[in-house]
């Protein structure tokens, strides 16, 4: 009787549930028919079925909803196949045997001429380049805080993604006076720690040794990817802060750079701080139209455009039989290439003769120099471009082209500053008389055309740099279409391309060098102007080309390359360290094995009509 009350309650207040009982109670399971009339289901009691709603309802687990895929999620996954793949590679690299074809790492060049017997005899100065010399911090502004006594230059560069903008202010000069700003101090890391590879130097001089000391304490000069005559990539340096990666990046994300609304500006503010860097200017080109051409002809008349297909099998034949007339015949591109125009605006004025070119004079040009804005409308002054007037840069591009000698006076007119500080130390012609004393003076020392090298007959010069890589001769500029302040007026022309597989690409020319340096300025003067007694060679110093025809790395274990002859890979170059290495245990040029030459240097020096 009691539990009929309870149910009679359960049901008045709870007649959902009541409901639902009664059906779960007394309703037939939706089993088989066959099932259920094999073994009939006993009915559930009454009492049974009041207990069991009376039971609290147990607690269910919540599903819990998968979270949405965000891009941090995919970022984090990416760093984790990436960590994962290098471990796994250095776990490889490792344990794998060293035997495996592909895997087996070459034989250091010195353990194997030890092997040899090859033993020290001369020691071996070391002179930093630019790549790797060390610079750091001695003093500089708030912003620097943490980095005292720290790399700014030729470490890790991480300081260039953290602050790039405190970066930039401590690495450049003061624009007036090419010193240290008032309250910033950047000095050389001293030591061997800051010289991890050879460069490019001066060509050796007299100097303060006095007369004979070149002759008792030096064995040999091995100049390494020398820019003996200057790089044209250092003109568009100064003109636009370009060079044929920019012009790419040009052609493939127009305006991208030159960025406002994403604040890069980068052109800008690179510009800004090479422009207070004198050194650039010792890399502008020397010798004049004499060395790189004119408006009709260069050296390099016969270049060759070439795939990297054509290139090993021009360079398999030269090793063959020393004849490559057939490799050029295949692969010679029907077009003549005026590369003597370093600077041409606009594509068709490279197609024009000489006679139907417009050509500025110098002094017109220069007499626009003087009406440059003296109060510029757009504030702080980023560059020496924003106090030119429109009209004068206009000028410029109203000269169809430029040869080396006419570039110094076009540098002159758009970075006037630079150039009075860089010309009191540095000289771009050829001396008509070695013997006058002005060319005892310092600003001559660094240009092989201006200087006589020493009295050392039993001394000998290296000329060692790669070849077979596509390198930047002369460019085809155009006007910027953007005149708001700050911005650069003058840009490379990335929409100017040759033939099909010819040496215009992008709005930049090219030739054979080792991808900074071109051949004509790295060989020449061990090709032609030192070559035997000349009045720039008065004592007859040996001088031997060694050049090294570029391979790209086969494998990942090989790093850059062990065959590399790009200007800063050659210095992992097997074959240059095993000459660098013989030459230190006391071998002669001549024991070398002489000259190695790949490229027409020689042809090239023969079209150079200098006096001797």
């Amino acid at each position: 009787m009691a539990a009929i009350l309870r149910f009679r309650k359960l049901c008045f207040l709870e007649p959902v549930k009541c409901s639902t009982v009664s059906v779960q109670s007394f309703e037939k399971p939706k089993n088989d028919e066959k099932q259920s009339f094999e073994q009939p289901q006993k009915p559930e009691s009454l009492v049974s079925a009041i207990e069991r709603v009376l039971e609290k309802p147990k607690s269910k687990k919540i599903k819990k909803q998968p979270k949405e895929w965000r891009c941090v999620d995919s970022c984090c996954w990416l760093i984790g196949y990436l960590c994962t793949s290098w471990w796994l590679l250095l776990f490889l690299c490792n344990f794998l045997p060293a035997n495996l074809p592909g895997l087996r790492v070459p034989e250091a060049p010195g353990v194997r001429l030890k092997r040899d017997g090859l033993t020290a005899l001369h020691p071996v100065v070391l002179v930093p380049g630019i790549v790797t010399g060390g610079l750091e911090l001695w003093e500089g502004r708030p912003c620097s805080e943490g980095l005292f006594r720290k790399r700014l230059w030729g470490g890790s560069f991480t300081e260039i993604f953290k602050r790039p903008l405190c970066w930039l202010e401590h690495l450049s000069l003061d624009n007036e006076t090419g010193l240290d700003p008032p309250g910033i101090r950047v000095r050389a890391v001293p030591g061997l720690v800051a010289a991890d590879y050879f460069a490019p130097a001066p060509p050796l001089v007299g100097g303060g040794g006095g007369q004979g000391w070149c002759a008792k304490h030096i064995k040999a000069i091995m100049n390494i990817g020398p820019a003996f005559l200057g790089v044209p990539k250092a003109v568009a340096n100064i003109l636009s802060a370009e060079g044929r990666d920019v012009a790419f990046i040009r052609s493939m994300a127009p305006g991208l750079l030159d960025s406002e609304t994403f604040g890069f500006q980068t052109l800008q503010h690179i510009m800004r701080v090479s422009r207070t860097w004198d050194s650039v200017i010792s890399l502008v080109p020397r010798g004049g139209e004499t060395i790189w051409g004119d408006l009709n002809k260069s050296p390099e008349v016969e270049n060759i455009c070439y795939t990297s297909k054509a290139r090993y099998l021009q360079s398999s034949s030269k090793e063959n039989n020393g004849n490559d007339t057939d490799a050029k015949r295949s692969f010679h591109v029907k077009e003549l290439p005026r590369y003597g125009r370093i600077i041409s605006f606009g594509k068709e004025k490279l197609e024009l003769p000489s006679s139907q070119l417009s050509i500025i004079d110098s002094k017109e040009l220069m007499r626009g120099s003087a009406s440059r804005n003296s109060n510029t409308s757009c504030g702080e002054v980023s560059s020496e471009y924003d106090e030119m007037s429109r009209n004068n840069i206009k000028k410029v591009a109203e000269s169809d082209a430029y040869t080396a000698s006419s570039l110094l006076d076009l540098l002159r007119f758009v970075a006037p500053k630079m150039m009075k500080r860089a010309e009191a130390h540095f000289s771009h012609g050829i001396a008509e008389d070695l013997d006058d004393l002005k060319y005892t003076h310092y600003k001559y020392w660094s240009n092989p055309l201006e200087t006589k090298l020493p009295d050392a007959p039993d001394m000998e010069i290296f000329c060692s740099y790669g070849v077979g890589i596509p390198t930047e001769r002369s460019y085809v500029y155009k006007l910027s279409s953007s005149d708001r302040c700050k911005s650069i007026p003058l840009q490379i022309d990335s929409s100017a391309y040759g033939s099909d597989n010819g040496c215009l690409k992008g709005g930049v020319h090219f030739v054979d060098g080792d991808e900074s340096v071109p051949v004509v300025s790295a060989g020449f003067m061990c090709a032609k102007g030192w070559r035997g007694k000349t009045r720039f060679n008065p004592s007859g110093i040996s001088t031997y080309i060694r050049e090294h025809q570029h391979k790209a790395p086969s494998s990942l274990l090989e790093g850059r390359g062990t065959e590399s002859g790009a200007h800063v890979d050659i210095m992992g170059n097997v074959a240059f360290i095993e000459d660098v290495l013989r030459i230190a245990g006391g071998a002669t040029g001549a024991e070398l094995g002489g000259d190695r030459i790949y490229s027409d240097i020689m042809k090239m020096s023969e079209r150079i009509n200098i006096r001797l």
